[in-house]
């Protein structure tokens, strides 16, 4: 497997997002916008549920981060979608690059656009009060193990839907509603009980799990060992998903 072959391909994806930034705008802008707005009512909950003197941001911050960059494996189905409608992937697959070497090419750069993402809003949030309590490895960790997942869920995504309509469904109505059976929308104290028993069903639980134990718990580096390893798992799940459904040489027949 050549490197040299998957950063070609993920330098054009590059070109792609730069000639429409709106993933760009999407992923990183608007989480900003939202923390931003919401920060206030969010750190009156905070104060209701017992968290005196923490600002909104620590909550805020980390909620905008799981909801928004679920939306990162819509746009890499998209990626895979747009070579038809281009009539660009028989060239593609009748070049010198592999199938994996294909994958990670259009992965890497939107998995690169999640740490970019997770960066950024980290960045913000620390203008606008966030303190980290517990370990910053911790947090680290989580947030690394989150983007693996994202990473693997796209792959999953474009093994499962065949059309944009359904990925575009997935992106905007499935990313939202997970994120609200997680606890990303608002905290799951708040949210009524029957959503707590379906809560740990999704990845965006134990992403915010992890960031709530080190973040406004104050957790050592142990606290996030098991949504790490939950995150892992689903990685792992969706990696298998990927492996039984993708297949290249029908893609044509798939997508179409």
């Amino acid at each position: 497997m050549s490197l040299r072959r998957s950063f070609v391909i993920s330098r054009n994806e590059l070109r792609v997002l730069r000639r429409d930034p709106s993933p760009l705008i999407f992923v990183l802008a608007v989480p900003v916008l939202v923390t931003y707005i919401l920060r206030g009512g969010v750190g009156a909950i905070l104060e209701v549920l017992g968290y005196h003197g923490a600002p909104g941001a620590d909550f805020a911050v980390p909620a905008q981060i799981v909801t928004f960059i679920f939306f990162i494996p819509a746009f890499i189905g998209t990626s895979f979608i747009r070579e038809h409608v281009w009539a660009t992937w028989d060239r593609l697959r009748a070049s010198s690059a592999t199938s994996a070497e294909i994958l990670i090419g259009k992965v890497v750069p939107m998995c690169a656009l999640g740490l970019c993402q997770l960066a950024i809003v980290f960045s913000v949030g620390l203008t606008l009060g966030l303190h980290v309590r517990g370990s910053t490895l911790g947090v680290a960790l989580v947030a690394a193990a989150l983007v693996l997942c994202v990473g693997t869920l796209g792959l999953a995504v474009t093994s499962v839907f065949t059309t944009m309509g359904q990925i575009n469904a997935f992106g905007n109505v499935g990313s939202v509603a997970l994120a609200g059976l997680g606890g990303a929308l608002m905290p799951l104290a708040v949210l009524p009980p029957w959503v707590h028993h379906i809560a740990p069903a999704t990845p965006q639980y134990w992403a915010m799990s992890g960031f709530n134990s080190l973040i406004l718990n104050g957790g050592k580096v142990s606290a996030a060992f098991l949504p790490v390893a939950v995150l892992a798992a689903f990685a792992a799940g969706f990696s298998l998903i990927a492996l039984w459904r993708l297949r290249f040489a029908d893609a044509k027949h798939s997508w179409a």
